[in-house]
């Protein structure tokens, strides 16, 4: 991506999640949706996916590092717990 900015960590998880449940409507989600039940509407698998995924791209380790998984209240919760733990990316 030349010249542009790089995308935030709650873009990359609204990415993510349209990938993971094959809806691009997630793309357009707010901060404040919530990831289970009557917001996103994730499912374990869906959910499980997700953390695969945040894993891989942020070397965050969610379940590991949040036993109690309040960061996966909203996008915005898990977009603030990854960003206080993500690794730097480099330019």
């Amino acid at each position: 991506m030349t010249g542009g900015a790089r995308p935030s960590v709650a873009d990359e998880l609204r990415q993510i999640l349209a990938d993971v449940t094959g809806n691009p409507a997630l793309l357009g989600i707010s901060p404040q949706a919530a990831l289970f039940g009557a917001g996103v509407g994730l499912d374990s698998l869906a959910g499980t996916l997700l953390l695969r995924r945040v894993r891989h791209r942020f070397g965050v380790d969610v379940a590991g590092e949040d036993l109690n998984l309040d960061s996966l209240a909203t996008l915005g919760t898990l977009a603030a717990f990854i960003e206080e733990r993500a690794a730097p990316q480099g330019p």
